[in-house]
């Protein structure tokens, strides 16, 4: 069963310099794994630093390393471009990342085994942390993706998980945990369309979260073309 790993990047080819190492490590120890990286109208020097290490990387047979280009915005849209990136990824089953989080060495062995103990639709970490979700693709197909009304960073992952919840299909706990690369709030700011502080997106994020629970919504994205390349 192959997993892929979406990875969305805009301007932290930094994180991602820091993170590729790990993720690769990972994916060698627990094959197949596509190292899915998304290019999301990125203007630092992603390009380059994918295009060699694509050439340079060691990988297992079975793995594959699939670099993207998206350019259409000009900013980062934190729910669109997760859902490009895994409508562009092609595994079974999704894993959900960013570009900041560095994978420990049985990262997707943990993941093959919780599945072998279920047909678990969907994967995430214990308590209240985030930042990683492992899903079936077609349940996450189904579930209409991330809302892409989630334009900042700021709860796109617990609505995904809420929903998830609602839609009643089995799901565990990872017994794996990542570590985030601290990245101060300005970086990540300066990266979207409106400036705002990390207040400001929190309270447009609560009220769409919110808003969602209220109406026990279970697809996301309805009647709209999500995760679209256009």
């Amino acid at each position: 069963m192959k997993i892929s790993y979406c990875v969305p990047v805009h301007n932290r080819t930094y994180d991602l310099r820091k993170a590729f190492p790990s993720i690769v490590k990972a994916a060698n120890f627990s094959p197949p794994v596509e190292i899915a990286i998304l290019n999301y109208d990125s203007f630092d020097d992603l390009e380059h630093y994918m295009l060699t290490e694509m050439w340079e990387t060691k990988l297992e047979e079975k793995n594959t390393i699939t670099y993207s280009v998206y350019y259409g915005k000009g900013y980062y849209h934190m729910a669109h471009a997760r859902n490009v990136s895994a409508k562009r990824s092609e595994g079974y089953y999704l894993v959900l990342s960013s570009a900041d989080i560095i994978l420990p060495e049985n990262f997707f062995l943990h993941i093959r085994e919780h599945l072998k103990e279920d047909d678990y639709l969907w994967l995430r970490h214990p308590d209240r942390w985030v930042g990683v979700i492992a899903v079936q693709r077609e349940e996450f197909m189904s579930a209409g993706g991330y809302d892409e009304r989630f334009e900042f960073y700021g709860k796109e992952d617990k609505d995904l998980i809420k929903r998830l919840e609602r839609r009643g299909g089995k799901w565990t706990t990872l017994s794996t945990r990542p570590i985030i690369i601290p990245t101060p709030n300005e970086d990540k700011i300066k990266n979207y369309r409106l400036k705002l502080t990390k207040k400001d997106m929190g309270s447009r994020a609560k009220k769409i979260y919110y808003e969602n629970i209220k109406n026990k919504v279970l697809i996301a994205n309805e009647g709209k073309d999500w995760g679209s390349w256009d």
